[in-house]
């Protein structure tokens, strides 16, 4: 897909087994089209069955992260609105393609996180943001409800009550500072050291097992959507003997236990 000053809108690039995509729609501060959702949500249903990928890393071109749909590109706003006015699938999908693919998501955020921004960077499992990030609902200044596509659920589990509702209420800005005091991202860095911090998180997670990784990600997302601590116990058991029937445990031992007699 390329936009309209011909260059790709949405651009996926493998380095070993971290790929990043990149928003590459710096000159409408990555605002997001009906075709660049439907490019995404297809690039993350495909994850599912990569197996050399262990990492995603999601980014934007320029000095904004995603300030959400594109409602002022000629080309592509009539098709918008009628998305809006029978529900909003494509995003839908694309979101539900994120949290099904088996790889940790690592958002790098910067500069304007508005609607679409930020449900990307609250389906993503880790979120670095730079300095002067600021993050924000905006749906209600559209004259639309003030969630949208899991926000409400999102919100309220990772800012708490009154700061989701704060900001569903009057679409206020949460700063970076704010979001890293309370948990709705990693680390605040300067800007000129984003991409860093992200790739150095990324080859942090690289270093252990594709299958080990995928049943983290997998049991700490049920454990969200289960209220019973029973679930948990059960299926993180099942992940550690799965994993132990592989070999790996006895390697991990072995390895330490070399460690140990090199010293």
């Amino acid at each position: 897909m390329t936009d309209l000053n011909g260059e790709a809108a949405l651009n996926i690039v493998r380095e070993g087994a971290v790929t990043t995509v990149t928003i590459n729609r710096p000159h409408r501060r990555n605002a997001v089209t009906t075709s660049l959702l439907e490019e995404m949500g297809r690039f993350f249903a495909g994850c599912r069955f990569d197996r050399e990928c262990k990492v995603i890393v999601i980014r934007g071109a320029g000095e904004h992260f995603c300030v959400g749909l594109d409602l002022i590109d000629q080309e592509d706003t009539d098709a918008l609105l009628e998305v809006l006015a029978r529900g909003d699938w494509d995003m839908g999908h694309t979101l539900r393609s994120m949290r099904a693919c088996p790889q940790p998501i690592i958002c790098l955020a910067n500069g304007s996180v508005a609607g679409a921004g930020l449900i990307f960077a609250l389906h993503s499992d880790i979120v670095i943001a730079s300095e002067g990030t600021f993050f924000t609902t905006a749906f209600i200044n559209l004259g639309l409800s003030g969630t949208e596509l899991g926000v409400a659920w999102w919100l309220q589990r990772t800012v708490g009550l009154s700061m989701a509702r704060e900001m569903a209420f009057t679409s206020s800005r949460l700063a970076a500072s704010r979001a890293l005091a309370c948990g709705m991202i990693s680390d605040i860095v300067p800007p000129d050291q984003l991409l860093a911090a992200g790739y150095a998180m990324a080859e942090r997670i690289t270093a252990h097992s594709l299958d080990a990784l995928r049943l983290t990600k997998r049991n700490l997302d049920l454990a969200l959507q289960s209220p019973l601590l029973e679930t948990s116990y059960e299926l993180e058991e099942r992940a550690q003997i799965s994993r132990a029937q592989s070999g790996a445990l006895e390697e991990a031992v072995a390895r330490f236990k070399d460690r140990k007699s090199s010293r």
